[in-house]
């Protein structure tokens, strides 16, 4: 069988195929297949392959951000070696598989970003039903796998919502991530009167964040709503300082009314201060778990160790270049998202980054890259539609 073939093939069973690993990605990272395989595992793996196998060259937004990706695993590496022997060989090749997932993901995806939009909110669907039924479930009766953090715990963590993941706070960001692809999949590709769609996907969340009491969700849920509406008016100007306002008072608001909080503030500086001590370069694999443990202050870091923000998780592992990349990739990617209109997809990218402020440590919560991977999908297609319109 020739090569040729082989790409035909895999041509014809592309949505399948993507739907599979897709779906694999968001529910698999907790369930054990066998041993120590997962099947995160499984559908890295079959990923991989269908890289090597397809024939078609990528657009060049997916050499950038494989450049990036693999620029950003390579110095963390380094990083690791210089502050140390802290970090094992097993955690190495997990680090790894981070830049490996998203790269060949993405050298899948962009064979066709129009039909992986497509793909993606088929996915996005299934798994936001099928969690939401899981989350009501766990709420209501108690019921956890034994992977959740909720199997056998107090009675007030009992009746919390974690699906497959395994804490609510994971659940809930893969939760709103399936829920706003579904909004902005429906008001930018399915005809006007189907955005009711996007609402409700928004909308069955509601309850499960609030039983969650997952603030993080509940805000960025808002600001996609607000967006959407504002985003009608002509003058963009006027739609840009209502929601920067409404993200300030938000901000404020969660500041004020929940001390709790402090502890991850007095964090998010520590990751500035955290540059002076490893010279800007990033204290490697687990450098955020490593700083916050060896600072030994109580008042800074109140016991949690881990940045609880996967954009600033960067500036303690990797240091300020790789941080700084990694903003102007983001940006680049809003930039050419926006040649189709400044639609939800546009600040879908935002939303992401807010989104990734709710769990402790994303790193290794594999499911969003999915999602990161959507995004520069419908960048390239945006590209792509323009040269076409042009």
């Amino acid at each position: 069988m020739t090569l040729q073939t082989i790409d035909n093939i895999l041509r014809k069973t592309y949505m399948p195929l993507m739907t599979v690993v897709c779906l694999g990605l968001l529910c698999g990272h907790v369930v054990p297949i066998v041993s120590s395989f997962t099947i995160f595992h499984l559908c890295l793996a079959i990923t991989v392959v269908l890289a090597l196998l397809f024939r078609a060259r990528p657009p060049r937004m997916f050499y950038i951000v494989a450049f990036y990706f693999l620029l950003y695993g390579v110095w963390t590496w380094v990083a690791s070696m210089l502050w140390g022997d802290h970090v094992t060989a097993k955690e190495t090749l997990k680090f790894f598989s981070i830049p490996v997932l998203v790269i060949a993901l993405l050298r899948v995806m962009l064979v066709s970003p129009r039909k992986m939009l497509d793909v993606l909110f088929y996915v996005s669907v299934t798994y936001l039903l099928t969690m939401v039924v899981m989350g009501c479930v766990g709420h209501f009766t108690g019921l956890h796998l034994s992977t959740s953090a909720s199997y056998m715990a107090p009675n007030e963590e009992l009746h919390r919502a974690t699906g497959l993941c395994y804490n609510p706070n994971d659940y809930s960001v893969l939760l709103v991530m399936a829920a706003l692809y579904i909004f902005a999949y429906s008001s930018q590709f399915l005809p006007k009167r189907w955005i009711v769609l996007g609402f409700a996907a928004i909308g069955v969340c509601i309850p499960l964040l609030l039983w969650n009491d997952c603030k993080t969700g509940l805000g960025v849920s808002a600001l996609a709503v607000l967006y959407y509406f504002f985003s009608k008016i002509k003058n963009h100007k006027v739609s840009v300082a209502i929601i920067i306002a409404a993200v300030v008072a938000s901000v404020t608001a969660i500041v004020y009314n929940h001390g709790i909080l402090g502890a991850r503030f007095n964090i998010y500086g520590a990751s500035i201060t955290s540059l002076y001590d490893s010279y800007g370069i990033g204290f490697g694999i687990n450098g955020d778990m490593n700083y916050l443990s060896n600072l030994n202050n109580y008042n800074i870091s109140q016991g949690l160790t881990n940045a609880h923000s996967y954009l600033l998780q960067i500036l303690y592992t990797s240091g300020l270049p790789i941080f700084l990349l990694y903003c102007i990739m983001m940006v680049w990617i809003m930039r050419c998202s926006s040649q189709n209109g400044r639609d939800l997809f546009w600040l879908s990218p935002i939303l992401y980054l807010l989104m990734l402020f709710c769990p402790s440590s994303s790193l290794y919560l594999w499911g969003h890259y999915v999602f990161f991977c959507a995004y520069v999908c419908y960048a390239a297609f945006a590209l792509d539609h323009k040269k076409q319109t042009q």
